[in-house]
């Protein structure tokens, strides 16, 4: 993802704090490249944590 991003946005993957969610924020220069990371970590973390 880092690379992917070229240091110009950043992600963020966290426990929700008041509902059974995690959260995935994304940050880049393109909004496409974010929502494009955004879908494939919520996959990612859907895969494994179910």
């Amino acid at each position: 993802v880092n690379e992917e991003l070229d240091g110009s946005g950043r992600i963020l993957v966290r426990a929700s704090g008041t509902e059974p969610v995690v959260r995935v924020l994304a940050e880049a220069e393109n909004p496409l490249k974010a929502q494009e990371l955004c879908a494939r970590i919520s996959a990612l973390v859907t895969r494994e944590l179910g």
